[in-house]
C-alpha cells in the first residue's frame, strides 16, 4: 500500500504544471485569499507569524512569469528565534516595479531586464516577550558595461518589519513594506525618477469560540513607479477594507469565509498638460471549505465573485469576475503535496472519459517538514 502511494505521489507530480497561478495551491482553492486562514503566505505580508510555522523545506516548481519558473523555501526555528530563506515569494514591490520598467527604459537599459534576479529573501523573527518582531529583506540586481566603460544598473530593495501581539481583542499583525527601485545607463545619460512604496497592513484575528474566528483585515499603499527622468510619472495610493470568518470544525474541516472591498487611485502626471487620475473600485466576495477524505487526504473547493467600477478621467465602466477551483492535499509521513486541480480536468474530465488531454494541476506546492 505504501508503495502504491508513492508511485501515486510521483505520478501527480510529473502529470502536474504550473501556468498562470503564483503561490500556495491550498488559499487559492479555499477563494484566493490566504489573510483570512492561518497559511505560510501570511508572513510575506506580516512578517511577525513567522514562529508560528513549522521548520520545513518547500517548493513550487514551474511557475511562469517570475525568474526561473520556480519559488522554493526554506524555514528554520530554535528556541525563540526564526528564520527563513525564500526564492520568489510574492511580496517584492521594487523587484516587480524595476522588472516592469526596464524593457521600455531605453539606452542599454532592456537588455539588463533579461539577468534581473532577486537575491533569495531573508527572514528573521523573534519572541519578545508576549509577542514576535518579524523582519524581510529583499534585493534585486542587474548590471553590464559595454567597450567604453559607460555602466549601465538595475537595482530594487524591498524591506518589511512587522508584529505579531495577543491583545484583549484577540491577536494583531501588523506589518509594513518600504520599497525603491532606481536605474540608469551612464552611456546615454538616463536616470530614472520615482520608484518609491509603501504598504502597511493590519489584522485582528478574534476568537469568537466553538472554533470561529472573526478576521478583520485593513491596509493602505502608496507608490510612484521608476520612469526615465522627464518623462510622464505614474503614482498610485489606495487602500482595503475586509473581514472574514474561518470556522474550524471537530472534523478538521476549515470554512473561510469574507467580503472585501480595495481602491486604487492612479495618476499619470504628464511633463505637459493636466494630470490624468483614474479611480478603480473592486468588491470581492469569497468561500472555501476544506475537509479530510481520509487519514492522508485533504479535499478542498472555493469560489470568489468580483465586481469592478472604474471612474475619473477616462469612460464609466463596470465589470464581473467569476473564479473557482478545488484542490486536495496528499500528506505521507513528513511530505506534504497540494494541487489545484486544473480547470481544464475538471470541464473535461480525464483522457480515458473525455478523449481530451487536460494537466491533472494548474499549481503544485511540495512541502517537507523538518522536524
Amino acid at each position: 500500500m505504501k508503495k502504491l502511494f508513492l508511485v501515486s505521489l510521483i505520478i501527480l507530480l510529473l502529470a502536474a504544471t504550473s501556468t498562470g497561478f503564483a503561490a500556495s495551491a491550498r488559499w487559492h482553492a479555499l477563494g484566493y485569499d490566504h489573510r483570512f486562514m492561518l497559511d505560510t503566505s501570511n508572513y510575506a505580508i506580516y512578517p511577525g507569524r513567522m514562529l508560528m510555522f513549522s521548520d520545513a523545506l518547500w517548493i513550487i516548481p514551474n511557475v511562469a512569469g517570475v525568474p526561473d519558473n520556480m519559488r522554493s523555501g526554506l524555514l528554520v526555528k530554535k528556541d525563540d528565534c526564526a528564520w527563513a530563506i525564500h526564492y520568489n515569494l510574492p511580496g517584492a514591490e521594487g523587484f516587480s516595479a524595476l522588472r516592469a520598467a526596464l524593457p521600455t527604459a531605453g539606452g542599454n537599459l532592456p537588455g539588463l531586464a533579461g539577468s534581473l534576479r532577486p537575491f533569495p529573501d531573508i527572514f528573521l523573527a523573534k519572541k519578545m516577550g508576549d509577542m514576535t518582531v518579524g523582519g524581510r529583506v529583499v534585493l534585486g540586481i542587474a548590471g553590464s558595461e559595454n567597450a567604453l566603460e559607460k555602466a549601465a544598473s538595475a537595482m530594487s530593495v524591498d524591506v518589511a518589519a512587522g508584529v505579531t501581539k495577543p491583545i484583549a481583542l484577540g491577536d494583531v499583525d501588523l506589518g509594513a513594506r518600504v520599497s525603491m527601485a532606481t536605474f540608469s545607463d551612464d552611456a546615454t545619460s538616463i536616470e530614472s525618477t520615482g520608484g518609491i512604496g509603501l504598504n502597511v497592513d493590519a489584522r485582528l484575528i478574534m476568537d469568537k469560540g466553538e472554533g470561529k474566528k472573526l478576521i478583520p483585515v485593513v491596509g493602505v499603499h502608496y507608490s510612484s513607479d521608476p520612469v526615465v527622468d522627464g518623462a510622464a510619472e505614474v503614482s498610485c495610493m489606495g487602500g482595503t477594507i475586509g473581514c472574514g470568518l474561518n470556522k474550524r470544525g471537530a472534523n478538521k474541516s476549515m470554512l473561510v469565509t469574507g467580503v472585501v472591498l480595495d481602491v486604487d487611485m492612479d495618476t499619470m502626471s504628464p511633463v505637459v498638460g493636466s494630470d490624468v487620475g483614474v479611480t478603480t473600485m473592486e468588491f470581492t466576495y469569497f468561500g472555501g471549505y476544506e475537509k479530510p477524505l481520509n487519514s492522508w487526504l485533504i479535499g478542498r473547493g472555493g469560489a470568489r465573485a468580483t465586481l469592478t467600477m472604474v471612474s475619473g478621467d477616462v469612460p464609466a465602466s463596470k465589470g464581473a469576475a467569476f473564479y473557482y477551483n478545488f484542490g486536495v492535499r496528499a500528506t505521507y509521513k513528513k511530505v506534504l503535496v497540494d494541487l489545484l486541480l486544473s480547470q481544464g480536468l475538471l470541464h473535461r474530465g480525464p483522457y480515458i472519459v473525455s478523449g481530451s488531454a487536460a494537466n491533472l494541476a494548474t499549481n503544485v506546492c511540495l512541502t517537507y517538514l523538518i522536524d
